[in-house]
């Protein structure tokens, strides 16, 4: 055989074999990324149906926290009334099945026995088993729980407790079907999805796992692997391929959902079309032999023609050998010299050369061959230690690795060990020293503890963190692990391990460790830093008498920075304020910070109370200057409440109750200054925190009664309204003055919903009086309500008045609202929005206790009141002293120029009716007329509101 045919054969073959191990390789990597690609969607497809099923869960969960708030449901449901409750909840269980999916519903007393429960299923359906536990553990601990149920449908089930004034009044259980997240997850992924529920107990009894199906995506185009009972068949874990009519190819990926030995299983089937996906790997497949078979004609024709014109010159020099022997050099010259020589020498042409110098260059051929093969072995030498580096290279990890042999006493130490010392590679020696030597010195004696105790057969291998001092950066946390190598007597004589640099992962911890126990904003002591020392100190008192005290300071207006200038600015403004308390404070002494604008101060070793004065008056003198944040000056104050260490405290949680008492104190009688604690603040604080106690508690039982004091005409006697006042006789007690509740109420937020019921009483009342046919319909004998600051930022005021007007068919006109101005200005642009909203449903304002607060005569022009009321304290003195005289006089005539009407407060006598008549006043309000009274003794004046006061007006004129 030729050797154009050899080299053609052997180099097709090589070829061929190179373009099918590519083909194969191309083939594998494409398998390969398609199995990868699957993996990661079936595993993206898990998290989303395990996303899913707990969103649903906590939605539903959510759902049962809200559900009790629902139009008076709660109340029902502490009363106990199941009719009540049933007809409460009927309108609202329409709108939840729409909405929320919800199929069964139920609420349950304290005793856990339902008093509602509703459902919407074809069959009826009884609550599962599970339920019971569940519903105990709403009831006792005050715990919500969820769970699923597959005994008959697969439901999903939410029970909650229900809380009315911090207690459990029931419990309320909602429940919805499985089959929603199937949609879920086919809107999410656009990919088929089946759902099965397995009853684990009937499958162990009868060896099949006897699947129900929950739900399926395209059951038009599935319908064959329904038929075929392909998905039934399905195992957790069993990625199967399944093909349809018209070359579909399917993967289905069968995993659990839930799964619950103990109840039931729920098998997900998620269905995906790959016929695309893997027809593009046959594609590529074909492409690829395609390739092969082109390139092995190419490469066949590429070798016929290349190789002709060397042979041709080979064969000449094979024929001219023989010519050597017989030393016919001129003859090979000159056949050697014809014109076959190529554009460019090649080996061919050397092949010449080298026959024509064969016998002169014998031994410098010799001699190159001896140096070729030196030059060989040194490469081999140079690849060695290139292989030995690589290897040391590829093992090597982030890790140090040491060695160290027991009986000769040497370590190895791997060059990444002595790098993450700070050495190079190679610069430490082999002596143990290298490494205990650079131990902590409070460190050592742990490693050589643990050393021995493993080296011992006490531990099972050596673990231990301790910190290496670095050449440069200082002492760093290494984690050391090692494994003893023994011989047959169970005697080490061998160690080896790693060393890991932890320095990071303990900085992290330490971190974590600060910022539990110190404030996140002024980096202060926390709540629970601060409690701990304190309760050292009362250890410490009472073990060696050594006196503390604990300061309680509360920031003042701290709410109308945040509001003004925002939040920002208000956060740099505490954390100066602890940078100033801190260098107010002796050595030993703490601060804290508990929230908001509250910081407390521990100053121990205190001897008297002249020692706490004396940080009290740095404290105050620090804060002189005003605190500058940005561009802006900030002047603080605060109230200081201070609690000395007594043998009565017991706990800390008894000094800082006792310290805030005492602020508290100073708040409400002495703001921006301090008082200590004592013995009577504590009584008051029981009896404010009785009193709001009581208070609440009367809300839910309706003891509050609305009583109506008259607006009377000073001229006639003529009834031309109401001021409806709150009062609170408090049954089987003494009746609780307005002055002592109403504050209460404000500071504890309690006069929201105390204003919101006054609106409705006031509303129903007058509803009540129409219907009993009395003429109070339009402008006639409206009502006045007073409204507090805080009720005036409450942002459903205005619904609230508004839900009530329409609730009881009234018109705004029978109403009027009684605003102080500082309320009003103390709301600012919100004021104008909330007035001009009441003003639109027809209800007018009045200005209520007119000359006492900011009294701006610019307000009283621009804010759109109807009425002026002017306070009481200008009546009272109005006989007796003329400065009083000149000031209604004034009010009167500014009020007549704005074309604003005038209520005089607090008539008394009929004197003061003479006099406010002189001036121009003609309605009065007080006790002249009368005090404010229940309303079934003012419908006699409602019925004839003409001649109601005629008689007191007629003593008058008398």
């Amino acid at each position: 055989m030729s050797l154009k045919w050899k080299l053609l054969l052997v180099m097709g073959v090589l070829l061929a074999g190179l373009f099918t191990g590519f083909a194969v390789l191309n083939h594998q990597s494409l398998q390969g990324q398609y199995e990868e690609l699957r993996a990661m969607e079936q595993q993206r497809s898990r998290l989303q149906l395990t996303g899913l099923l707990q969103q649903s869960r906590n939605d539903l969960l959510n759902l049962a926290h809200l559900v009790p708030s629902l139009s008076g449901l709660r109340q029902a449901l502490k009363q106990g009334d199941a009719g009540e409750l049933g007809r409460l909840f009927a309108p609202q269980w329409a709108s939840l099945q729409v909405d929320t999916d919800l199929v069964m519903a139920g609420f349950l007393d304290v005793h856990g026995r339902f008093l509602v429960e509703v459902q919407i299923l074809e069959a009826p359906h009884e609550w599962p088993s599970r339920l019971w536990p569940a519903v105990d553990q709403a009831l006792l601990a005050e715990a919500p729980s969820t769970f699923t149920d597959c005994t008959t449908l697969c439901l999903s089930y939410a029970v909650a407790p229900v809380l009315a004034n911090g207690r459990t009044v029931g419990a309320v259980v909602l429940a919805r079907p499985m089959s929603h997240l199937v949609v879920s997850f086919n809107e999410l992924s656009a990919l088929d999805v089946a759902m099965f529920s397995l009853d684990p107990a009937a499958a162990a009894g009868s060896g099949a796992r006897q699947p129900r199906m929950m739900g399926i995506t395209s059951r038009e185009r599935l319908e064959s692997l329904l038929h075929a009972g392909v998905l039934e068949g399905l195992s957790p874990g069993q990625v199967t391929m399944h093909s349809l009519e018209g070359r579909r190819e399917l993967e289905l990926s069968p995993f659990l959902l839930l799964d619950d030995a103990s109840t039931h299983q729920i098998l997900a089937v998620v269905i995906a079309d790959v016929t695309e996906a893997r027809r593009q790997i046959t594609i590529a497949q074909r492409q690829n032999v395609l390739m092969g078979v082109i390139g092995l004609i190419l490469f066949a024709m590429v070798i016929v023609a290349t190789t002709r014109m060397p042979l041709v010159r080979l064969h000449r020099v094979a024929s001219l050998l023989p010519l050597l022997a017989e030393r016919r050099f001129d003859a090979v010259r000159s056949e050697l010299a014809s014109p076959l020589q190529p554009f460019l020498p090649d080996e061919l042409s050397l092949l010449e050369r080298t026959t024509l110098k064969l016998a002169d260059r014998l031994e410098r051929l010799e001699a190159d061959v001896r140096r070729q093969r030196d030059s060989l072995d040194l490469k081999v030498q140079e690849l060695s230690i290139e292989r030995e580096r690589y290897a040391l290279a590829a093992a090597g990890t982030n890790d140090g690795i040491w060695d160290w042999d027991l009986e000769t006493g040497k370590i190895f130490y791997s060059p990444r060990w002595q790098t993450m010392l700070g050495y190079e590679a190679g610069e430490l020696t082999s002596h143990p020293d290298e490494w205990l030597g650079r131990l902590h010195p409070d460190d050592r004696p742990r490693l050589q503890q643990e050393l021995d105790s493993h080296l011992a057969g006490r531990s099972p291998c050596l673990e231990v963190e301790c910190r290496m001092r670095h050449a440069t950066e200082g002492y760093l946390w290494m984690y050391f692990r090692g494994l003893g190598v023994r011989n047959d007597f169970g005697k080490a004589h061998r160690i080896a391990g790693s060393m890991s640099d932890v320095t990071e992962r303990r900085r992290i911890e330490e971190q974590l460790r600060h910022d539990a126990l110190h404030d996140h904003l002024t980096q202060l002591p926390n709540r629970t830093l601060f409690v701990d020392r304190l309760q050292r100190a009362i250890s410490r008192y009472r073990r060696s008498g050594s006196g503390y005290a604990v300061v309680f300071l509360d920031l003042d207006n701290f709410k109308t920075v945040n509001d003004s200038l925002g939040h920002i600015f208000g956060d740099q403004m505490l954390i100066q304020f602890g940078r100033r308390l801190q260098q107010c404070l002796r050595p030993g002494d703490s601060v804290a910070r508990f929230g908001g604008d509250e910081f407390v101060l521990l100053l121990e070793d205190i001897a008297s109370e002249n020692e706490v004065h004396q940080v009290v008056a740095r404290l105050q003198a620090v804060t002189q200057s005003p605190v500058r944040v940005g561009d802006q000056d900030i002047f603080v104050s605060f109230s200081v409440g201070i609690a000395l260490g007594s043998p009565e405290d017991r706990s800390a949680d008894d000094v800082l109750r006792n310290a805030d008492t005492a602020m508290y104190q100073a708040k409400i009688h002495n703001p921006g200054n301090s008082m200590f604690f004592s013995g009577g603040m504590r009584a008051s604080a029981v009896h404010r925190l009785n009193l709001e106690t009581a208070m609440r508690r009367a809300l839910d039982r309706h003891e509050f009664v609305l009583h109506y004091q008259p607006l009377v005409s000073m001229k006639d006697g003529r009834l031309l309204g109401f001021e409806a006042l709150l009062r609170w006789p408090r049954l089987g007690e003494r009746p609780v003055s307005p002055a002592d509740f109403i504050p209460l109420a404000e500071q504890t937020g309690l006069i929201i919903p105390m204003g919101r019921w006054v609106v409705e009483q006031a509303v129903e009342q007058v509803a009540r009086w129409q219907r009993m046919g009395l003429p109070v319909s339009g402008a006639d004998l409206p009502i006045n309500i007073n409204v507090s600051g805080k009720q005036f930022r409450d942002p459903e005021l205005v619904s609230v008045i508004e839900r009530s007007l329409k609730h009881h068919g009234v018109s705004g006109r029978c109403l009027k609202v009684e605003l102080t101005e500082s309320a009003v200005l103390d709301n600012g642009s919100q004021a104008l929005e909330v007035m001009g909203a009441l003003k639109d449903a027809g209800i007018d304002l009045c200005m209520d206790d007119f000359g006492t607060g900011y009294s701006s005569l610019s307000q009283l022009r621009d804010l759109p009141f109807d009425v002026v009321k002017i306070d009481r304290s200008f009546v009272h003195r109005l006989t007796s002293d003329p400065r009083h005289v000149g000031i209604v006089r004034a009010v009167t005539s500014i009020a007549r120029e704005l074309n604003k009407s005038l209520v005089a407060e607090g008539v008394e006598t009929p004197e003061q009716v003479s006099s406010l008549l002189d001036l121009g006043c003609t309605v009065g309000q007080g006790f002249l007329f009368s005090p404010a009274v229940e309303a079934e003794r003012v419908e006699a004046w409602v019925a004839d509101p003409k001649d109601c006061f005629a008689a007191v007006i007629g003593r008058r004129d008398a």
